[in-house]
């Protein structure tokens, strides 16, 4: 059976993979990892139990020798085990890649669309503008930090 790369990390790393529809974004080791869920802010290091949730988007943060780096990620889900964190973003944004005019110009028509939106919470159209705005509110705070 193929071993993964990262299965073989000492125990103070982790190896991170970022994917969107892009292509892999990031694939490096890390020492802890933040990320964005929909359940709020989930802190994972080295030897952490397994799990799987589903990511809001927001600003990810990783510490890579003893240095803090942040990007931008969209909805997606996060794999976390013991040696590596797993990816699956709509998006990601380096803070070099945010045009913050663009962030608050698409940040304003979210606002407008779920304003003007009439139907129930659950529907899809709703949810999507929500994910629309969130993402704009993660590249802004990514530049803003």
């Amino acid at each position: 059976m193929a071993q993964d790369k990262h299965e073989a990390k000492s125990a103070t790393a982790l190896g991170l993979q970022i994917a969107t529809p892009l292509g892999m974004q990031l694939d490096t080791e890390v020492e802890s990892v933040q990320v964005p869920s929909v359940a709020g802010e989930l802190g994972v290091l080295p030897g952490h139990v397994p799990l799987l949730a589903a990511l809001k988007p927001g600003v990810l943060k990783y510490r890579k020798q003893g240095q803090t780096s942040q990007v931008a990620v969209g909805a997606g889900y996060v794999e976390a085990g013991a040696a590596s964190v797993r990816l699956i973003s709509e998006f990601y944004a380096r803070p070099e890649d945010v045009d913050i005019e663009q962030a608050k110009q698409d940040l304003a028509k979210a606002e407008q669309r779920l304003k003007a939106f009439t139907g129930m919470l659950g529907d899809p159209e709703h949810g999507e503008a929500q994910r629309e705005l969130d993402w704009a509110l993660a590249r802004i705070a990514l530049v803003a930090s």
